[in-house]
């Protein structure tokens, strides 16, 4: 099998444009009037932008085949030691996310929407440090 990756550097201008879609994305996920699965693909997909951002600043890009396992498969040996459940987490959301946009209705509880809402700020707030951390070190404003 091919390697499910490929370098890519990706510039500021790039890894700013996925944090801003996360951003949106997380933001509409708080909204109360959306269908529960709704609001789940929306942070999951906050969830992704994020994760194909943190790639970026590593310099890699995720081939399309099997996209979204393949992003979070990638992420988690780029992530702190005590952040790497968080790719698995975010593995167990894309599959619950594939039920609710293909299969069915009413596939996540409200309480699965809240806590993944809450996983997907924590790694916002990782994911915006890191990136700013990597700029401050390579000189970039």
């Amino acid at each position: 099998m091919k390697d499910p990756t490929r370098p890519v550097p990706r510039s500021r201008a790039d890894i700013e444009r996925l944090l801003a879609i996360a951003e949106r994305d997380l933001g509409q996920s708080r909204m109360q009037t959306l269908h529960l699965d709704t609001t789940y693909s929306l942070a999951y997909n906050a969830a992704l932008q994020l994760a194909t951002a943190v790639l970026g600043l590593h310099g890699v890009r995720v081939r399309k085949m099997a996209f979204h396992q393949q992003t979070f498969a990638e992420l988690k040996p780029r992530l702190p030691d005590a952040m790497q459940s968080l790719a698995d987490y975010f593995e167990r959301a894309r599959r619950k996310r594939n039920a609710a946009a293909y299969d069915r209705v009413n596939v996540v509880g409200e309480g699965e929407v809240t806590d993944l809402i809450r996983q997907v700020e924590v790694f916002q707030a990782w994911a915006i440090g890191e990136a700013k951390q990597r700029w401050s070190d390579a000189g970039v404003d």
